[in-house]
């Protein structure tokens, strides 16, 4: 009996070598963004203060949003995220060990949105979503950590770095993140490489 062909879309999806390769080489570079990145958010803090500091959140999306975008399979968006943070945390971030876990919460966030949309739409509204998404994953995760102590916070405060950090996620992390995937994506031997799929 002639076993029955695999589903198309599955095979579509299944990671490459390559898409492996094109992973880890992006996650420490990423990661070392992201260390880099929160030294000088840390640094920046005390002058503009946690309202404003949200606005600046959409970075730690990065990892997870472009290796979504450039590999466009499921777990690219989890792994990303959670290697990248898994990097700077081995930099030594001020985050320490939470960074690992907004990582995992955050590759989840970004995972979810993707995967509802079946890993096929990757316009600017859908990175927006994800990074929107993501950005309310990782405040969920700051409210109740330790070193942030956002619940002896003012009210006013506490909403008021919501909306920054959504807001942050959505642009910052989403809408960058598709338009530099875009410029990179331009690249013919990158595309080549990524055997990424037209958007």
């Amino acid at each position: 009996m002639p076993s029955q062909a695999p589903l198309p879309l599955f095979w579509q999806l299944r990671w490459s070598l390559r898409d492996v390769a094109a992973m880890v080489a992006a996650v420490v570079v990423l990661g070392v963004v992201l260390f880099l990145w929160e030294a000088l958010v840390q640094l920046l803090s005390h002058v503009l203060g946690d309202v404003a500091m949200g606005l600046f959140y959409g970075v730690w999306l990065w990892g997870g949003l472009l290796l979504a975008y450039a590999i466009r399979k499921p777990g690219a968006a989890l792994l990303g995220e959670l290697g990248a943070t898994l990097v700077a945390f081995a930099l030594g971030t001020p985050l320490g060990a939470l960074a690992a876990v907004l990582g995992l919460v955050q590759g989840l966030a970004l995972e979810v949105v993707f995967a509802w949309a079946r890993f096929t739409h990757w316009g600017f509204l859908l990175t927006g979503l994800s990074g929107a998404l993501a950005g309310v994953a990782g405040f969920a995760v700051a409210l109740v950590a330790p070193p942030f102590q956002f619940t002896q916070r003012p009210v006013g405060t506490i909403l008021g770095i919501l909306g920054t950090t959504v807001l942050s996620g959505a642009v910052l992390g989403g809408l960058a993140c598709k338009v530099l995937g875009d410029r990179l994506l331009a690249i013919p031997a990158v595309r080549t490489f990524l055997g990424t799929p037209t958007a």
